[in-house]
C-alpha cells in the first residue's frame, strides 16, 4: 500500500513537471498577435526575441534571491527514467513558425532539388531574377529545369520580404502559371497563408484558367470582399456577374472608374455583361484568366492571338469552338511541354488537305495559318510512300520547323516516321538532316545505319557530324571509341576550304567547346574552336546580367542562383538560339553544382538543332 502511495506520488509529481514544461514552451506563442504566422516545427524561422512585439514576450517569474537566474524554457531535458542518473532524453522545445515561402510540391528524393537550394542567396537578388526568368521556353532541357526549380520545398534564402512585395511562394506561384503549369500554381498557391494577397491572386488565376469560374468565387479567394487593390475589384465584379448580383457589378465598376483603374477590355465586357449589352473586344494587350472568363459569360470567342499565350493553350486547345484556335493553341502547349507530342500527331492527323496542297506543301502554306501550314508539312511526309519523295518531304519539313525553332517538336512528332525512311543511295543525301531527329530521340543504332551508304569522299562532313553526335547524346564506349578522331578531323578541316566549309565551322565552334565543358578530352587538332567566336544571339540587358553572375554563384555553390542565371542567361530561344559562347558557360556552370546529366540535356539540343548549311 505504501509502495502504491509512493509510486503514485511520484507519477503526479512527473505529470505536474511535464504540464509546467508545456506551459513554458506554448506561454510565448499564446501570447503572441492573433494575426502572427501560425506555428510549426523549423528551428530556423523563429524571430529573435527583439524583434517581437513586447506584448508576445513572457515576463519571467520572480526569481527568489539567491536562486539561479530565470532562462526562456527553449529547451527542457527530461530522463527516461524516474531518478535515473543517464540514459536515453526527451528533448522539449518550443515551436517556431513555419515560413510559407518553403513550400513545394517536390523534394529532393521526388524530383525536385535539394532543401538548401537556396542556401548562401539573399532573398533581393532571387526574386529580382526569378522574375526575369522566361516564360514557355522552347526548350524540354529548360522547361525540366524551370518546373522543378519553381516547384521544390526549399529553405528560403535569407533576408525577409518588404510588407508590399510579394512573397518568394507568390513569385513562384506566378511563373509557374506565366508557363502553362496550371494545375501546380494551383496546388502550390493553396499551401499560401489566406492573407497572402499576391498568392491568392495566383490561386484565383490558375483555377480562372482552368475554367472553374465558381471556384474562383468561393471561399479560397475570400480576400476579394474587403481588398481593394484592382486585381481583387475586378474579381469580384466577375463573381457579381456569376451571381447575376447585377446592381453589386455596376457600383464595383463605378468605384474602379473613380480610381482611376484602366483595363479597356474588362471594361468593355463586364460593363455590357452588368447592363445587358452585347459585349465586344477586339484584343487583349494584356490577356489573364478573368477575361478568359468574361469572354466565356458573353458567349464571346476569344481572339485568336490568345493560342500564342502559354497559360490558356490547354483551355483554349479542349475548350474552344473554333477548330483554328483549338489548333494553334494545342501546338503551342505542345512546344511548352504541356501537351505530348503524340497528341499534337493525332492532331495534325485530323486536319484536311486536298491532294494538291498534299503535293505542294510549300505554295499552299503561304495561304494557311501557321499552324495548320504546319500540320500540312507533317501529312506531306506521311501521305508520300515513295522513299524518295517521303525523303524530300521530311527534309522540308525539317527545315520549316527549324526556322520556327521548334526542332525538338519535330523530332518527337516524327519519330516514327523517321525510322520508315530506310538508307539508301536514293536517300544518302538525307542523312545531314535525319540523323539529328534520330540521335535526339535516342536512337544511334538508326543513325548509324546511315553510314553504310556514305562512301563518297564528298560525304565525309557527314560521316563526321554522325560519329560526333552519337557520342555526345548516347556516350556509349562504342559511340565514344570514334570521339577523339573525330574532334581531330573537324578540328582539321573545318580550318580548309571546302563546299562544307561554312557549315564545318559553325559545327566546330558550337561542338567542340561544348565537347569540352562536358569533360571530353579535346585533342591538339581541335583545341583552337574551344575559344573561338560561336554563332547565335548574343545576350543583352537581363540576360548579359544573368551571364556575368552565373560564374561567381556556381563557384560558390549556389545552386539556386546557379540555375536563375541559366535559365535567364539561355532566354526563351533556348540553346538552340543562344550563343555559343552562353551555352558552354550554362553547361560549365551547370557541372560544377553538379547537374550533369542537365548540363547534357543543354548541350544536345544546342548542337542538334543547329541547321545543316551545306553549299548546293
Amino acid at each position: 500500500m505504501t509502495d502504491s502511495r509512493v509510486n503514485t506520488s511520484l507519477a503526479l509529481l512527473l505529470f505536474a513537471g511535464f504540464l509546467a514544461i508545456g506551459a513554458q514552451a506554448v506561454e510565448p506563442q499564446a501570447a503572441g498577435p492573433a494575426s502572427a504566422p501560425p506555428r510549426g516545427l523549423s528551428p530556423d524561422t523563429q524571430p529573435p526575441a527583439d524583434e517581437l512585439p513586447p506584448d508576445a514576450i513572457a515576463p519571467p517569474a520572480q526569481t527568489p534571491a539567491g536562486a539561479a537566474p530565470w532562462q526562456p524554457p527553449a529547451e527542457q531535458v527530461v530522463p527516461d527514467q524516474i531518478g535515473g542518473p543517464s540514459g536515453p532524453r526527451i528533448t522539449v522545445s518550443g515551436l517556431t513558425a513555419i515560413n510559407p515561402d518553403s513550400a513545394g510540391l517536390l523534394s529532393d528524393g521526388s524530383g525536385g532539388f535539394a532543401s538548401n537550394l537556396w542556401a548562401g542567396s539573399q532573398r533581393s537578388t532571387v526574386v529580382s531574377r526569378m522574375a526575369q526568368l522566361p516564360s514557355a521556353p522552347a526548350s524540354p532541357a529548360m522547361q525540366g529545369l524551370l518546373r522543378r526549380l519553381l516547384l521544390s520545398s526549399a529553405a528560403p534564402p535569407s533576408g525577409a520580404a518588404p510588407p508590399d512585395e510579394p512573397s518568394l511562394l507568390a513569385v513562384r506561384v506566378a511563373k509557374l502559371v506565366a508557363n502553362g503549369w496550371i494545375g501546380e500554381a494551383e496546388s502550390l498557391a493553396a499551401r499560401s497563408p489566406r492573407d497572402d494577397g499576391f498568392a491568392r491572386q495566383a490561386l484565383a488565376e490558375s483555377l480562372l484558367l482552368q475554367g472553374r469560374d465558381a471556384d474562383a468565387c468561393s471561399d479560397a479567394t475570400a480576400l476579394r470582399q474587403s481588398a481593394n487593390d484592382p486585381y481583387w475589384l475586378k474579381l469580384r465584379v466577375l463573381c457579381y456577374l456569376q451571381q447575376q448580383d447585377l446592381p453589386s457589378a455596376v457600383l464595383t465598376l463605378d468605384v474602379m472608374r473613380e480610381r482611376g483603374i484602366t483595363d479597356d477590355a474588362f471594361f468593355a465586357l463586364a460593363g455590357a455583361l452588368a447592363e445587358g449589352a452585347k459585349a465586344q473586344t477586339t484584343a487583349l494587350p494584356a490577356p489573364s484568366g478573368l477575361h478568359l472568363a468574361l469572354l466565356h459569360q458573353a458567349g464571346i470567342a476569344p481572339p485568336a492571338a490568345l493560342a500564342a499565350w502559354a497559360p490558356a493553350t490547354n483551355l483554349l486547345s479542349q475548350a474552344s469552338g473554333d477548330s483554328a484556335i483549338r489548333l494553334a493553341a494545342s501546338e503551342r502547349a505542345a512546344v511548352a511541354g504541356l501537351l505530348p507530342a503524340d497528341q499534337l500527331r493525332a492532331i495534325y492527323e485530323t486536319e484536311s488537305f486536298t491532294p494538291d496542297q498534299i503535293d505542294d506543301p510549300a505554295e499552299a502554306a503561304a495561304k494557311l495559318p501557321p499552324a495548320r501550314a504546319n500540320a500540312l508539312y507533317f501529312q506531306s511526309i506521311v501521305k508520300r510512300t515513295i522513299p524518295a519523295a517521303r525523303a524530300g518531304a521530311f527534309a522540308a519539313a525539317l527545315q520549316r520547323a527549324e526556322t520556327q525553332n521548334r526542332f525538338v517538336l519535330f523530332a518527337e512528332l516524327t519519330s516514327g516516321l523517321a525510322l520508315q525512311i530506310k538508307p539508301s543511295p536514293q536517300t544518302a543525301w538525307l542523312a545531314p538532316y535525319i540523323e539529328r531527329p534520330l540521335h535526339y530521340i535516342g536512337n544511334d543504332k538508326a543513325a548509324a545505319q546511315w553510314l553504310l551508304v556514305l562512301t563518297s569522299p564528298t560525304d565525309a562532313p557527314t560521316v563526321n557530324a554522325i560519329q560526333i553526335h552519337a557520342g555526345l547524346a548516347r556516350p556509349t564506349p562504342e559511340n565514344l571509341a570514334r570521339m577523339q578522331g573525330a574532334m581531330a578531323w573537324l578540328g582539321q578541316n573545318a580550318l580548309l576550304p571546302s563546299g562544307s566549309k561554312e557549315w564545318l565551322m559553325e559545327r566546330a565552334t558550337r561542338e567542340i567547346p561544348l565537347l569540352d565543358a562536358l569533360g571530353y578530352i579535346v585533342p591538339p587538332d581541335a583545341q583552337w574552336a574551344v575559344s573561338a567566336t560561336t554563332a547565335g544571339i548574343s545576350p543583352t540587358g537581363p540576360a548579359a546580367e544573368a551571364l556575368a553572375s552565373l560564374s561567381r554563384a556556381s563557384v560558390d555553390g549556389r545552386l539556386g542562383e546557379t540555375l536563375l542565371n541559366a535559365l535567364v542567361a539561355l532566354g526563351p530561344g533556348g540553346p538552340s538560339r543562344a550563343q555559343g559562347q552562353t551555352v558552354v558557360r550554362v553547361v560549365k556552370a551547370l557541372m560544377a553544382v553538379g547537374l550533369r546529366n542537365e548540363a547534357r540535356a543543354i548541350a544536345i539540343e544546342s548542337v542538334l538543332s543547329a541547321p545543316v548549311r551545306l553549299r548546293k
